[in-house]
């Protein structure tokens, strides 16, 4: 369901009814096509597109969209490393250094037991939507870097560090006590040491205790290694979908689905979230270095879509 800013009902009809649309149109970006549908090919049906971003501008709709800012493993996420140019979303993935006092881990270089730097040598960014969305068919058109040592996504979450806005209390999800639970949505992870594989994911973290998967702090289906062996390569740009359904999810490429797990609303706490597209320089799938022959390098976006029933 689309969920405009501009929308007040209470957080508790947001979990009491998450099959009623609370609003729809309002966010579809000018330039779209309303009759748009998902890319030809893949196996949905039913949709209308509620919401997008097409990127057409000059820069980044600060009225959708807000950044990433963290410090986090090899990077520091920067507003201005986050641009729209020649209608594509790029976000800059440079090596510059920076001071990052909470900061602890090891950086390239580093070895266990030294003491962590508390500066990183690398930026990256990131946008979150400002809406949120919840049961429907997500698709973005991207491409990743070509240099080993940046972990890019194509995801969904509620955004738990943002400020809240206080005449935002009654609808906002941050503000419902369940959402102490709540969801990661995870169509697209690429560690770009690897330009031909990919993971899909889905998760409800802090669930009710007692209820973990053994062993973990979360429950966590849909878990898959996407690996292409015909030349596929991620630097390339490629149709990444993604359906979120009362009872599934299913995750798509360039149109054929790949990857589909149960994931029912009465036994995970399904709640809106929002969008995210985000690049970090990252240790992930045992990166030991970041490329620095490849950079200054970027993550291009070409749309991003939202569909609903």
């Amino acid at each position: 369901m689309f969920i405009s800013k501009t929308i007040k009902t209470s957080s508790a009809l947001l979990f009491l009814l998450p099959f009623c649309a609370l609003g729809t149109g309002q966010g579809v970006d000018p330039a779209s096509d309303p009759k748009q549908q998902p890319y030809s090919g893949t196996d949905v049906s039913g949709y209308k597109l509620t919401w997008s971003d097409e990127f057409s501008g000059d820069k980044v709709d600060e009225k959708r969209w807000h950044y990433r800012l963290d410090c986090k493993h090899w990077s520091q996420q920067k507003a201005e490393n986050n641009v729209v140019v020649g209608g594509v979303y790029r976000i800059l993935l440079r090596k510059e250094t920076l001071p990052c006092p909470t900061n602890h881990w090891l950086q390239p270089g580093q070895k266990e037991g030294d003491e962590p730097a508390r500066e990183v040598q690398y930026t990256g960014g990131g946008i979150i939507s400002n809406d949120f969305l919840q049961y429907g068919y997500y698709e973005t058109r991207m491409k990743v870097p070509s240099g080993a040592g940046w972990h890019s996504s194509f995801w969904m979450m509620v955004d738990l560090t943002k400020d809240k806005d206080p005449s935002d209390l009654e609808f906002n999800p941050l503000d419902n006590p369940e959402l102490k639970s709540h969801l990661e949505l995870d169509p697209f992870e690429n560690d770009s040491i690897d330009l031909h594989h990919y993971q899909t994911d889905a998760h409800q973290w802090k669930p009710k205790p007692g209820t973990e998967d053994p062993g973990r702090t979360q429950n966590k289906v849909g878990t898959k290694q996407i690996y292409f062996k015909d030349g596929t390569s991620l630097d390339q740009f490629h149709v990444i979908g993604f359906e979120f359904t009362e009872m599934k999810v299913r995750y798509f490429f360039d149109g054929k689905l790949v990857s589909e797990a149960d994931f029912a609303a009465d036994k995970y706490k399904h709640n809106a979230v929002n969008v995210w597209f985000t690049a970090i320089a990252s240790y992930l799938r045992k990166t030991k270095a970041v490329d620095d022959s490849k950079l200054p390098d970027e993550v291009q976006v070409d749309y991003v879509r939202f569909f609903e029933k």
